[in-house]
């Protein structure tokens, strides 16, 4: 659960444990004018994470359509063609013909895309992780 947590953190800034440090500094609270402070910074976590699942959900359903894929399979299939190529070129000790380098251009889309790839997975599980949050 831990890794989980981690991972939903980097995602989301770290928006769940900045809501329950919130919450904890509203109940330790000594007088009126910190437990106002602490209200307002639970509302503005608040709308940070209404904020976010407005901008998933919006992803969400751009990605039900098929047009969206074809843009990006175009894009992904071949930057995934040239990483396995050098993962495969690793794993044969420099046997097979060297990759060469991405284009600057090329290498600052390709980062885009793998951190788009790789991550999903941390980001599904934030999701889970802060709609549990959010239920409670």
């Amino acid at each position: 659960m831990w890794l989980l947590r981690w991972i939903a953190g980097q995602f989301t800034g770290d928006l769940v444990g900045a809501l329950e440090r919130a919450h904890a500094a509203r109940l330790a609270a000594a007088n009126d004018a910190q437990r106002i402070a602490a209200d307002i910074k639970i509302k503005a976590i608040e709308a940070r994470m209404a904020a976010s699942a407005e901008s998933a959900s919006v992803i969400k359903q751009g990605m039900q359509h098929k047009v969206f894929w074809i843009p990006w399979l175009l894009a992904a299939v071949p930057c995934a063609a040239w990483f396995g190529w050098g993962m495969a070129d690793s794993l044969a000790n420099g046997a097979l013909p060297d990759v060469t380098a991405l284009p600057p251009q090329l290498k600052e889309y390709a980062d885009v895309v793998f951190a788009n790839i790789f991550y999903v997975g941390g980001g599904v599980a934030g999701a889970q992780i802060l709609a549990g949050v959010l239920k409670r």
